[in-house]
């Protein structure tokens, strides 16, 4: 059964949308059809987990069961040949956020909530977006009319000069007065909404080397090829800007630092892994920290670069979190 709750954000953990009590019956793959259509007869229930040997791997919904009956003699025939799968599943405690981002890549549509080894419910991606569009609808709607209005303070013979004002003409992306702008309109919805932002700023290891052994051309391409595979490893809410020379920061709404450090450690192992052109291995140092609510930006960079020289001086091509 779905909890009602009176304020759903992107920080709520998706586990609070439902009662803990309840329990999504499992039955085992062999089962015949007859006997969950014989449970769904009996039971307030219209949706089963399927699993083998103890591990869940499909689902199966009384609309599964009407479409089998089609054939009658498929109720002596086991369930696993009518579920759906494979089966995606969340912990409790993951932030809304999270599971909308996961489900968003995926073709299937049941979002399956497990707690202490049970699962407790099944959501459908629908309902989710539908329960939270309430609550969420105003902070989509800020962050869209932060854009229009930053567009808005211009003629439109003038836009083309906001651009050049907050892009940076190398790579493309944002720059630091860009950043300033989004951190601040992040920090109001931080407090509104209860989204949590993290900053992750990283540089490139030795990067001088590179321009003073190849040149400066190399280093450009070697810049917009970063960027270019950063841009593929983050979502496209995160803010990603250049800070300026070799280094980046990047702004983010997730539930926990966690999280947040599996990311950047992601990001790192690509970009080591990656082949770039004429100097082929190139690698990066990150720093990551927690923004606390009502802070300014300057206090939360200090910490990033802190947190990223330490990376630097434990042996570069690592990520360290600063957390106070």
């Amino acid at each position: 059964m779905i909890a009602q709750r009176d304020s759903v954000t992107h920080a709520t953990p998706i586990g609070q949308l439902f009662h803990t009590k309840d329990r999504v019956r499992v039955f085992e793959s062999d089962t015949l059809l007859r006997e969950v259509l014989e449970y769904f007869s009996t039971c307030a229930a219209d949706v089963v987990i399927i699993a083998r040997q103890a591990i869940n791997i499909g689902i199966l919904t009384l609309k599964d069961i009407v479409k089998a009956l089609q054939n009658f003699g498929n109720l002596l025939l086991p369930v696993e040949n009518f579920m759906v799968s494979p089966l995606q599943t969340f912990s409790f405690t993951q932030s809304i956020a999270e599971v909308l981002d996961i489900m968003r890549d995926v073709a299937y549509d049941k979002i399956v909530v497990m707690h202490e080894e049970k699962v407790i419910g099944v959501m459908d991606h629908r309902h989710l977006l539908s329960q939270c569009y309430t609550q969420l609808a105003p902070l989509i709607k800020h962050e869209y009319n932060l854009i229009q209005s930053m567009l808005g303070l211009v003629g439109e013979g003038e836009q083309g000069l906001l651009k050049l004002a907050t892009t940076d003409p190398l790579t493309g992306i944002g720059n630091r007065r860009l950043f300033e702008e989004i951190f601040q309109a992040h920090q109001s919805l931080g407090e509104r909404y209860g989204v949590s932002l993290f900053l992750l700023m990283f540089d490139i290891d030795d990067f001088k080397k590179i321009n003073d052994t190849f040149g400066h051309n190399v280093g450009d391409s070697v810049l917009k090829q970063l960027v270019a595979l950063v841009s593929r490893s983050i979502r496209k809410s995160d803010v990603f800007v250049r800070w300026g020379g070799e280094e980046f920061a990047i702004l983010l709404s997730y539930s926990d630092s966690l999280k947040v450090m599996e990311i950047a450690e992601q990001i790192r192992k690509r970009i080591d892994m990656h082949r770039f052109e004429t100097i082929i291995h190139v690698t990066c140092s990150f720093g990551v920290t927690q923004v606390h609510p009502n802070e300014g930006s300057e206090k939360s960079i200090s910490r990033a670069d802190s947190a990223l020289y330490k990376a630097k001086a434990d042996g570069k091509n690592s990520v360290r979190l600063e957390i106070l």
